[in-house]
């Protein structure tokens, strides 16, 4: 009896001495990051509207074409993003390294963000970096591939889904992507990495042994970020993406959860504006909502069964997960959300890993023998057709939920109310254990 006592008692300690190592650890970070934030801050130059200012910057992607014009959204010494907007000539791509000297145009939005743009600046291409000109090759044969097989805007949705190649959409096809809340699919962002990423791993989970089925997912991703242009948002999403899926491979839940802490400190110490990055902010929190809410409904042996089971179940708990951990994000800075937004990606999210494989496949072969990578890109048709019919249909059923602004004690709140919440299940479900 006193041996079973002392036991629970040692058992005890352990787990505070544990508690407080971490948050030891982790109270280091804080202030370690403080004192960076502080000197980085301290020290950022503060740019004026109507200052000239000269730079050069390498594209990690090719401008943007609207109308008559290349935008170009480039980013300063100090962190700062600026937004060039030049004419149509010369063209710029992928890999250009180009100097712009203009003058700066500042205005402030309703956040009281500042917003930096240069309207038709003096802007030359220097050179082309040798390895990204090599890549760029590759993106322009790909992109000529799918743009003379599928017609529009399936070739340019295609793209945007496995490569994250941004191509001209409609319009109207692209106000339904956003009211039905599955703009993320196409946009270059972290979070889209992530749920591809866990969307992969689920479906290829299903016909391949569970470490397999991971590494092909790291491979994916990895993939992904090479073609997709190495755009910031995409590298710190592939390296969190990674860091848990080899946690996973693993076995280990803990790898996944100090690892993601660690990039995350390396990255915001490395260049502490990534704090008020969109990216990085819904990469992280949507790799964490993949970390410790997805789990929770695989915890019960028949929800999980059924899941399993079930057409879309993997692709819902992989959203719901995700569009947990991001809402307050995604309020904030965009300002509405989508009532239909988990139905919708619950209906249309399985077709992504399938297009993916064979967009993936499609483009390979194509790169080697072009007329066979067009006809096995055909077989992307009828899931593209399918994706379009059921976002034309949530994009006609009524506008998101639009929020102008978000106090931030609101947004705190969520949160800890999302973590007591999450924490409450866990501890539940181990006692039933």
């Amino acid at each position: 009896m006193k041996r079973s006592k002392r036991k629970l008692a040692y058992t005890k300690f352990k787990s505070i001495m544990r508690d407080i190592k971490i948050a030891s650890i982790i109270g280091i970070f804080v202030i370690l990051l403080s004192f960076r934030f502080f000197f980085f801050y301290q020290n950022q130059p503060q740019y004026n509207d109507g200052e000239y200012i000269s730079f050069a910057i390498t594209l990690l992607s090719d401008p943007q074409i609207i109308g008559n014009q290349q935008r170009i959204n480039a980013n300063l010494a100090s962190g700062e993003r600026v937004l060039v907007i030049t004419s149509l000539l010369p063209e710029f791509h992928y890999g250009d390294k180009v100097a712009i000297s203009g003058t700066i145009n500042k205005r402030l939005l309703n956040n009281k963000k500042a917003l930096l743009s240069i309207y038709f600046p003096k802007i030359k291409a220097v050179k082309t970096e040798p390895g990204l000109g090599i890549i760029n090759s590759v993106r322009q044969k790909i992109i000529t591939l799918f743009s003379k097989t599928l017609p529009s805007p399936y070739s340019s949705f295609l793209l945007g889904v496995v490569f994250g190649i941004k191509e001209p959409l409609p319009a109207d096809f692209k106000e339904s992507l956003r009211i039905s809340g599955v703009m993320h699919v196409i946009a270059a962002s972290g979070m889209n990495v992530t749920i591809i990423g866990g969307v992969v791993s689920s479906i290829f989970g299903f016909f391949l042994k569970r470490q397999l089925a991971l590494i092909v997912t790291i491979g994916v991703v990895i993939f992904y970020a090479m073609l997709a242009g190495f755009e910031p948002s995409i590298v710190r999403a592939s390296i969190m993406g990674i860091l848990v899926f080899t946690s996973q491979i693993l076995g280990r839940q803990n790898m996944a959860r100090n690892g993601l802490l660690a990039a995350g400190f390396l990255m915001l110490f490395t260049e502490p504006n990534l704090l008020y990055d969109i990216g990085f902010q819904l990469s992280f929190a949507a790799t964490l909502g993949l970390l410790y809410i997805r789990p929770l409904f695989e915890q019960n042996k028949k929800t999980k069964i059924a899941l399993k089971k079930s057409l879309i179940g993997s692709d819902l708990t992989t959203t719901i997960s995700a569009q947990l951990a991001t809402l307050p994000i995604l309020l904030s800075n965009f300002g509405s959300y989508s009532l239909w937004s988990v139905v919708a990606n619950g209906l249309v999210l399985w077709t992504i890993p399938i297009l993916m494989v064979i967009g993936g496949v499609s483009a390979v072969i194509g790169l080697i023998f072009m007329p066979l990578g067009g006809i096995l890109l055909y077989l992307a048709y009828p899931f593209l057709l399918y994706f379009e019919k059921v976002v034309g249909i949530f994009g006609k059923m009524g506008e998101a939920v639009s929020v102008e602004a978000i106090p931030w004690p609101i947004v705190i709140g969520y949160y800890i109310m999302l973590v007591a919440c999450v924490m409450f299940f866990s501890r539940r479900n181990i006692h039933k254990k």
